[in-house]
């Protein structure tokens, strides 16, 4: 009996052991699966161990996968990579932290130059020192003493005394383009809103001192009891002082009532408000103008104007002056530019004169000034320097001494162009001048000179063997025309003077050289020039008895030519000669060259029919030339000959060069270079 009931007592005690432990892990496998322990645990050892590879089912891996990567606290998956033979599991460890309201967005660097105190509780740092500084993103903030509240992002600062009452350092802010030093400033480096006492910035060229200063943002600040000046000491001559006024940061700046102020003394003028501009650059606007009081003129606004912009490349000043006695002028200046290509400035003048109980004057003048990089087109170049207008202007002028008594006007404008890889170039010139009180005008308009380099027509393109002789044959070109006209202010119509008064006329030169093989020891060298002018007018003169004098009898006007040729031989060669010292002197030799050149010219007369014989006084008589009076002058009625030698000596000497040891180490030294001796014969 009791046997059996001990027997039933131990099954029964092992089955409920079973059942126990079958409960308990269904227990922590439901714990497990439901609060993530088991597979935090299981995450973990596979961050910190290298993870097997392990050939598994890839559905079911990728399942996993998904699922336990949600699971983990803390742990974000960064990449899963599952293959037919391995999987990789790797990831990423994140900090999740909750951020205080509080906290700046960026990092905040800070010094202390003396020493710095952390207030833990109240969340507060305090700064010392005379350079203490914050560097917060584009925030820069200097003083000697410095509050940062953590809780309210605001940064205070101070200036600091020592015992004599002497200030240490002032508190310096800069953002971005706002410079301001203050007595006290504070600063919310969040939003960049701030205020200030005592505060000193500059606007442009502007400086402003304002007992409050309030900072909207980056571009916008209000203050309040201002003082603005463009004299720069601490105490300036002059200011415009108002109660209240709005900066905006290079553009505009709004106050209320506004008066003057010179010398710390109040003006009694005073506007309703201010507007003052702050942009930076060129930017169109007006011009302020100046009073003044002439004797002659009465009172005087002067230079009131306006500045335009146009573009990058163009501007114009226009300023005017008005005076009570009924006079004013106006100037109009447009100026051009354009970097690396030209660059000009054009001044148009004018003006009405009434003195007193005169009449009244109009008078005008232009300026023009312009200049071409000679980089922009390399060989070209373009000047132009441009001064005429009436005679009376420069005397009329208000307030210029140095012009009044100008009484020369001129003008010069060039054009130049060398033809690259060309033998051949170019020239234009056009030149005034003006003479205010002979009321005389000379016009040059224009001179032309083209030139061509010397040529060799009969050279081959790729020369084989030796030249010819005839290859050596050289032709050259030079041309130039002339165009001259005047005028006089006090005489008629100046269009029927400049037609009246013109002269015109042409030049050409054709030079042909020969170089011809040495003979012997000289060398020939003949040459040939051909020289034709072009005239505008024939004329001839006689003696007329009853006034003692040459009158003009006949004027004939068209085009007529004269031409002139001269022919050359030159001959050249060079004599050596050397005296040797002996070998212990330390100079060698002296050589002696001499170079001799003799020339041979001859004109033959071919002009003999452009003169005639004139009586000029009684029973004297002489040879004119028809083309006399013309802008070239005539050729010569006389055949010419000529003889021309000339020496050119050289002398030198070779010594022991010191500073070579070598045996052959010698040193040319020139005793005497370019002494010539020339003469010549008719």
């Amino acid at each position: 009996m009791n046997n059996s009931i001990k027997g039933k007592a131990k099954y029964f005690f092992s089955w409920w052991c079973l059942l126990l432990i079958v409960l308990l892990t269904y227990h922590f496998n439901s714990f497990g699966e439901n609060n993530g322990i088991y597979k935090e645990f299981n995450f973990n050892q596979v961050i910190r161990d290298t993870p097997p590879l392990v050939k598994a089912d890839t559905s079911k891996l990728k399942i996993a996968a998904k699922r336990d990567s949600f699971r983990v606290p803390g742990i974000v998956p960064e990449k899963v990579k599952i293959a037919d033979t391995a999987t990789t599991l790797q990831t990423v460890d994140t900090f999740n932290f909750k951020k205080s309201k509080e906290a700046l967005t960026s990092p905040m660097v800070y010094h202390a130059d003396d020493s710095a105190v952390l207030d833990v509780p109240n969340e507060k740092m305090y700064l010392y020192g005379k350079t203490s500084s914050i560097k917060y993103e584009d925030n820069n903030l200097s003083a000697p003493k410095i509050e940062v509240d953590n809780k309210t992002s605001i940064v205070s600062a101070y200036l600091v005394k020592d015992t004599t009452g002497k200030v240490v350092s002032y508190p310096f802010y800069n953002q971005g383009d706002i410079k301001t030093v203050a007595d006290t400033l504070r600063v919310n480096m969040k939003n960049g809103k701030g205020i200030s006492k005592g505060t000193y910035t500059k606007e442009g060229e502007i400086f402003v001192y304002a007992d409050n200063f309030k900072k909207v943002d980056t571009s916008v600040f209000y203050v309040y009891r201002t003082r603005f000046t463009t004299c720069n000491l601490d105490t300036p001559h002059f200011a415009f002082i108002a109660n209240k006024a709005k900066f905006v940061n290079k553009k505009w700046a709004y106050t209320g009532p506004v008066h003057p102020e010179f010398e710390g003394v109040p003006i009694p003028i005073s506007l309703p408000f201010g507007i003052f501009p702050l942009s930076q650059g060129r930017h169109s606007g007006l011009l302020a103008p100046t009073f003044n009081a002439d004797a002659q003129r009465g009172l005087g606004l002067e230079n009131l104007g306006y500045y335009k912009v146009f573009g990058e490349r163009l501007d114009m000043v226009s300023r005017g002056s008005i005076y009570s006695y009924g006079s004013w002028n106006i100037n109009l200046n447009p100026r051009y530019y354009k970097r690396y290509h030209y660059q000009g400035n054009f001044v148009l003048s004018f003006q009405k004169t009434k003195i007193l109980d005169e009449a009244k004057t109009n008078t005008f003048n232009v300026n023009w000034s312009h200049t071409v990089d000679s980089k922009a087109r390399p060989g070209v170049s373009f000047t132009a320097n441009v001064n005429a207008g009436s005679n009376k202007y420069n005397q009329l002028l208000p307030g210029s001494p140095r012009a009044n008594f100008n009484n020369s006007l001129n003008s010069s404008i060039a054009y130049s162009k060398v033809w690259k890889n060309k033998p051949y170039n170019i020239s234009i010139n056009a030149n005034h001048n003006q003479n205010s009180v002979s009321k005389e005008t000379r016009l040059n308009l224009p001179d032309i000179a083209f030139s061509v380099n010397t040529l060799y027509p009969f050279r081959k393109k790729e020369p084989t063997g030796e030249s010819k002789w005839y290859e050596n044959i050289g032709i050259g070109y030079q041309g130039s025309t002339r165009t001259t006209s005047s005028f006089n202010d006090t005489i008629g119509r100046l269009g029927n003077q400049l037609l009246r008064n013109v002269k015109y006329g042409a030049q050409h030169q054709v030079p042909i050289s020969l170089s011809l093989p040495p003979l012997g020891v000289f060398q020939i060298a003949p040459t040939v020039s051909f020289n034709a002018t072009f005239y505008q007018q024939r004329l001839r003169k006689t003696y007329n008895p009853n006034t003692n004098k040459i009158d003009t009898i006949s004027l004939q006007k068209g085009l007529f030519a004269a031409s002139q040729v001269a022919f050359g031989l030159g001959a050249t060669t060079r004599i050596f000669g050397m005296y040797g010292f002996n070998k212990n002197s330390r100079v060698k030799a002296i050589r002696h060259e001499i170079r001799p050149n003799i020339s041979f010219n001859y004109t033959p007369n071919v002009n003999g029919w452009n003169y005639y014989t004139s009586e000029v006084s009684a029973n004297q008589f002489v040879k004119i030339s028809s083309f006399e009076g013309n802008i070239y002058g005539a050729y010569s009625n006389q055949r010419s000959g000529g003889i021309a030698f000339s020496l050119d000596n050289n002398v030198s000497m070779k010594i022991k060069d010191k500073s070579d040891t070598s045996a052959k180490a010698d040193k040319k030294v020139t005793l005497l270079d370019g002494l010539s001796i020339n003469t010549f014969y008719n």
